[in-house]
């Protein structure tokens, strides 16, 4: 009995390890495939303040793009506005692009609120499908995708990020 009752402790610690081995594996192969998948501008489509789709296609050529994921009601996300508003001559040659869940009436009073709106080089966008969290590994916000005018990642970073490193970035 005690002889039965050691094979299945061992085979349940056994099949634990096998099990966590596993679970590690699979969560590393996904962070290498979310690196790989991030290197350059996924494919995308979001919708604009019109309802009109802007995909990959929309973003122009040979120009650094921003990602930038946030919520109206985050403190760091209306800190990240405030800055980025403060400082809008110095991005004058760099693409921005807000991307929210939220709805547009919504987004829209944040990109007033913080000057934003109707700015030529930036674009707010209505993620109603929820899928930017996925296809650009953001899990917090606001969160910051750096792109340089070759569509190659230079930063991905979770937080606010001052203008000066967002800049100094894309130098």
């Amino acid at each position: 009995m005690k002889k039965a009752l050691k094979i299945i402790i061992v085979l349940l610690v056994v099949s634990l390890l096998g099990y966590l081995a596993f679970n590690v594996i699979a969560k590393m192969q996904y962070k290498n495939e979310v690196v790989n998948t991030l290197k350059t501008i996924p494919e995308f489509s979001f919708k604009t303040f019109d309802s009109t789709n802007f995909t990959n296609a929309n973003l122009k050529p040979n120009t650094a793009t921003v990602f930038i994921y946030f919520n109206s009601e985050c403190d760091f996300c209306q800190h990240e506005a405030q800055n980025i508003s403060d400082n809008l001559a110095q991005f004058k040659n760099t693409q921005l692009l807000f991307v929210s869940t939220e709805n547009i009436e919504t987004i829209k009073a944040f990109a007033k609120t913080y000057n934003l709106l109707n700015q030529q080089n930036i674009t707010f966008l209505n993620d109603s499908t929820y899928t930017f969290s996925n296809r650009f590994d953001a899990n917090s916000i606001p969160y910051l995708l750096i792109y340089n005018s070759n569509q190659e990642l230079v930063k991905k970073h979770k937080g606010q990020l001052k203008t000066e490193a967002i800049l100094k970035l894309l130098k």
